[in-house]
Order: structure tokens, then C-alpha cells, then sequence
């Protein structure tokens, strides 16, 4: 039987606080903005982006390994690769003083840019969005909560990932 879970010891800075992470977060990815991660993310980040795609395993980053990894021109860094990732309404799984986790609804929406076309547009000719939920586990750290966890689980993709985010052709 599904219970529901309402936190009784998360304070409303905190909620804001995290709902500020999550969304600088999304915006590091967004504008390719490797400060903007480098202000949200923990010391250790633990990703595991398996119910995604196979070709990013769970793995433990510092900081700049998680954005060199995922800002490379490999992945979210490319320039031709233009994204938005929206996040819904979410679920506060557990809260303590010192851990929060939470699911949100999320819209990952991903777009090759086509290199001539104007420049204010942003023509794409391949798409591919991803309707997933993420968790991020916020851990606070000297009063500020940084993203120290990931775990996104896809619903279903419209587009192929491998073909707009990382350039292979689908066989």
C-alpha cells in the first residue's frame, strides 16, 4: 500500500534552497556553464544514469570530472547540441538536517543544431526528448545544499539519444 510522505522537518529555506540547486543545475547543463555546476555540486557526486543509457555507467566524480565529463563536446558540451532540460513538480522522498532526496518530473529535450542556419533561431533538424524523473540527493554542506547525487529513470524517448546527443548514426 502506497503511503504518502510529507516531510515534518524540512524548513521552507530549505525546500528553496534545493528547488535553486535543482534549477542551477539544469541551467549548468542548458548553457554549457561549468561554473554554474561547479556552485551546485558536492564534493563527491555518485551518477547513475543506467535507466537512461547504457553508455554512461554508475560512477563517483569530484567535481571537475563530472563537468569535464558531461560538458565535453562528447556530450552535453557540444556546440551543435542545443538542450533544455525541464524540471516538474517533485516528490520529496526523505528529509533530515543534513540529506534531502527528491524525485522531480523532468523533460530532457535535445536538438542538433544545423550549423547555417541563423544563428538568433537556432534551427535543429534532429531531436531527441527524454521524459524521465530525476533524483538528486542534496546534501547540506556548511549550511549550503549541494547536489551529491543523481539517478535519473526514463519513461520513454521520442528521437534517438545515441543519434542527436553523441552523433552516431542509427544503424
Amino acid at each position: 500500500m502506497f503511503e504518502l510522505y510529507i516531510p515534518e522537518n524540512l524548513e521552507f529555506r530549505d525546500y528553496l534552497a534545493i528547488v535553486q540547486t535543482a534549477r542551477t543545475f539544469a541551467d549548468g547543463y542548458d548553457q554549457k556553464d561549468a561554473e554554474r555546476l561547479r556552485a551546485v555540486l558536492g564534493p563527491v557526486i555518485e551518477v547513475d544514469y543506467r535507466l537512461i543509457t547504457e553508455t554512461i555507467p554508475i560512477r563517483t566524480y569530484t567535481p571537475d570530472e563530472f563537468i569535464a565529463e558531461f560538458l565535453s563536446p562528447k556530450l552535453l558540451g557540444n556546440e551543435k547540441l542545443l538542450t533544455q532540460h525541464f524540471l516538474g513538480q517533485c516528490y520529496i522522498k526523505s528529509a533530515s538536517r543534513d540529506e534531502i532526496v527528491v524525485v522531480w518530473q523532468q523533460n530532457a529535450g535535445h536538438g542538433r543544431w544545423i550549423e547555417d542556419s541563423d544563428p538568433l533561431r537556432k534551427q535543429v533538424d534532429k531531436t531527441n526528448d527524454g521524459k524521465s524523473y530525476m533524483q538528486q540527493r542534496f546534501t547540506n554542506l556548511e549550511g549550503r545544499w549541494k547536489i551529491t547525487g543523481l539517478r535519473p529513470s526514463l519513461l520513454y524517448e521520442i528521437g534517438n539519444f545515441n543519434e542527436v546527443v553523441l552523433g552516431q548514426e542509427v544503424q
